[in-house]
Order: C-alpha cells, then structure tokens, then sequence
C-alpha cells in the first residue's frame, strides 16, 4: 500500500468521482517500461516531458487497479480505508494530467460559448447584409472585419469542445479574438469624424479626418505587433518552445492599441462637453437649467433626457452646423451619442482585461478562468456589436451616405468664401436634397 501515497495532490476539490479503470495491467506496466527506457536517451525536453506524462498516467491507472482489487477483498476497515484513498489520489491524479495537457486550463462551457457564437454569427450576418444594402462603406467593411474574426474566435473554441488538446483551434481562437475589436474600433473613429462633421468642426479638437488616420495608423502598427508576436508564440507553441517573448509582444501591441484608445477616449469626451457647453455663453435664458456646465447635466444630455432632448433640439442645435439639421432632428440622432460612449467603453474595458490578462501569463489566473472571458471579452463585445444593430449610420443618418470620405476632405460641410468652396458646398445641397 506504500506506493499508493507517491503522489499528493496539492489541491483538493469540494468533491470528484471515484473512477473505475478498465484495463490489462500487464499493458500499463508495459507503458512505463517503454517510457523508462525511452526516457534514458532522450534528451529534448518536450519528448522528456510526454515521456513523464505516459508514465504517471498509467501509474495512477495501475493504483486504482490495485487498490479496487484490494476494496474487493480486504475486511481490515483500515486497508480498505487506505485503499479508498489511493484510488482519491490518483483519481486526482489523473485529472490534474488531464488539464495539463489542456491549453486552456478549463473546461469550456458549452452553452455559453455555444450563445456567443449565436450572438456574433447575427452580428456578423446583420454587418454582411448592411454591406449589400448601405454605403457606409468604411464602418460596413469594419465592422465585417471585425465581427468574422469574433465569429472565427469562437468557432475555434467549439471546436475545441471535442478536441481540447488541437493546437490549430486554440490558436485560431486566440488570435481571432485578440484582434477583431482593432477593426471594430475602425469604424468608431470614422463615426467620430462623421459626428465632428454633423455638429460642425468647432467643437472637435483635432480636423475631422485625423481622428482616422491617427488612430487607424496606430491600429494598424498594434495589428503588425500583435501579429508578430502572435507568429512568434504559434511557432513556439507548436515547437513546444519557450513563448514568452511571443507572448509579451503581443502584450506590447495591446497595451499600445489601449494607450492609443484611452487618447481616442479623452478626445470623444472633450468632444461631447463641446457640444453639450461650448456654447452656454450664447443661451439668453438664464433660468435654463442646462446653461451651467456641470457633470449631472453632461449625463443628462448623454443620456439623453427628455428635457435634455428637449434642450437639445430646440436652443443648442442651432448652434450646430445648418446644413445637416435635417439629420440631426432624425429619431435616432439624440441617442447617438450615447451609442458610441457605449459601445467604446465596452471596447475599451475589453482592451484592460487583454492587458492583465497577457501580463499574468498563459497560466495566470484570468486566462485559466473561462468566466473572465465571457463577461470582459465576449460581453463587452456583443455589447459593442448589438447597440449598433438599431444604431446603425444606415438608420441613425439615413439612407443615403452624406458625409462621405471625400466630401470631408474637400470641406464641402463648411462655407468658405472662395467660388470653388461654394461650388461644392452646391454639391453638398444637392446631397442634400436628394436624402431629403
């Protein structure tokens, strides 16, 4: 019975299930000897490492083997205790092996990763058919991107499901979903520039356009690091290899993605103050409530209030830009706002757990917790995704796409005095005329 207590486990669950082993002890035995005997001239330490695995497995096998002969004979109540026992630990044994072998460190929750693929495949499919049916090209493209690698993500981790050791499908869930919200947040800083545009480009701290060439370039650099050190930990992964310097290379690209959004952060949040109290000097009525800047206010008219709606529509609109009040007086236009604080917050909390998590290592304590996952990854994804289901530039703006790229690089939403400048703000008129 002493050989039972060779290995202790270092954890002990609330409760397990006591197995029953079925086999020829002879072959187990045959196991180790091969495993013995290979392990003597091995020198590699990832062979070394199966090797080590092959004999403790089946030593744990041969313990609960014996130890059930032993339950069905013994009446000393103490060998059978101690039998008991044996078959506990290596019935833990077996187990901790198993999660060992498992890149993931858990088990994946089948219903819930089973619901967010459901949840990303109507996200993706609802970005697919806006693709055929609107022409905001650039926040379609965008948002398709990024949703089909949370699609593919997800994918990854079902197939896992039968699988859990296929290196290839934990791979392609992890890449997939660690750089999808990059091209998610593409579309935000088009929507961004749009929104300058739409309320008039006093109140943006920087020209409209540059919110997408700054932070699209710094998307793209984050892509290229996160790509490189994603490439550099596959290789090593699969080469069972140290995959550390991979790791924090990816750790690099995502803190820089995070540092470049809580820059985009701070820019959205001056933008809204801007047009919620730029103008407050103007307001002749000094029993209006909103004429005082104050953070209960801005909530106000983040959220949009009736009385803040109210405010909105009828003293600070005509402040904004004449040319698009037709859009601003849209049903959706007042929740707009909102819409996108929302959906980047989430983003933006999504990118904090990434940078955590990735600091703490493959085996640290977030990524070896499926729950972490799902509320801070899958969550915060499907939250950005579906508020832009009914929010959609398609529904918020209308139909047709008035401030597109290129009529923001021509300026074409402001009156210069030039003829060339009244030549196309006649073409923004008749844009104009034909949404109308």
């Amino acid at each position: 019975m002493s050989a039972w207590s060779e290995w202790q486990p270092s954890h002990i669950p609330t409760k397990t299930v006591l197995l029953t082993i079925t086999g020829d002890p002879a072959s187990l035995i045959s196991v180790i000897t091969s495993a013995v005997g290979q392990a003597q001239v091995e020198t590699n330490w990832y062979p070394l490492l199966q090797l080590s695995q092959s004999i403790r497995g089946a030593q744990a096998s041969l313990t609960i083997l014996y130890a059930e002969l032993v339950l069905a004979t013994a009446t000393d109540q103490s060998v059978q205790l101690l039998a008991t026992q044996a078959i506990f630990n290596a019935t833990l044994n077996l187990k901790s092996l198993e999660l060992e072998k498992n890149p993931y460190s858990y088990y994946l929750n089948r219903p819930g990763n089973i619901f967010f693929l459901i949840v990303f495949g109507l996200i993706f499919a609802f970005n697919t058919l806006m693709i055929i049916k609107s022409r905001y090209w650039w926040y379609n493209v965008t948002f398709f991107a990024g949703y089909a690698l949370e699609v593919i993500g997800f994918v990854g981790r079902i197939i896992s499901f039968n699988d859990v050791e296929n290196h290839n499908a934990y791979l392609t869930q992890f890449v997939g979903l660690t750089i999808a919200p990059a091209f998610i947040m593409a579309g935000f800083y088009f929507l961004f520039a749009q929104s300058v545009v739409l309320h008039g480009r006093q109140y943006s701290v920087l020209k409209p356009l540059w919110y997408s060439y700054l932070f699209i370039t710094t998307d793209i650099l984050s892509l290229v690091v996160q790509a490189g050190g994603g490439a550099a930990a596959s290789i090593a992964y699969n080469n069972h290899e140290d995959t550390k310097p991979g790791t924090n290379t990816i750790l690099a690209g995502i803190c820089f993605q995070l540092l470049a959004m809580t820059v985009f952060v701070g820019f959205w949040f001056e933008f809204l103050n801007r047009i919620f109290f730029k103008d407050c000097d103007k307001i002749d009525d000094d029993s209006n409530p909103y004429k005082k800047r104050s953070v209960k206010n801005f909530f106000k008219l983040l959220l949009a209030t009736p009385s803040a709606r109210k405010h909105t529509r009828n003293v600070l609109d005509r402040f904004y830009n004449p040319k698009f009040q037709h859009i601003r007086s849209r049903p959706l236009f007042d929740w707009f706002p909102l819409a996108i604080t929302v959906s980047v917050l989430a983003v933006y909390v999504r990118c904090i757990y990434r940078v955590i998590e990735l600091a703490q290592g493959w085996r640290g304590y977030l990524i070896t917790h499926e729950v972490f996952l799902m509320t801070l990854e899958a969550l915060m994804m499907s939250i950005a995704g579906l508020i832009f289901i009914p929010f959609h530039p398609y529904f918020v703006f209308g139909k047709v796409n008035i401030v597109k790229l290129a009529s923001i690089k021509k300026r074409l939403d402001v009156d210069d005095k030039d003829d060339t400048s009244s030549s196309e703000s006649n073409q923004l008129s008749t844009q104009v005329n034909d949404e109308k």
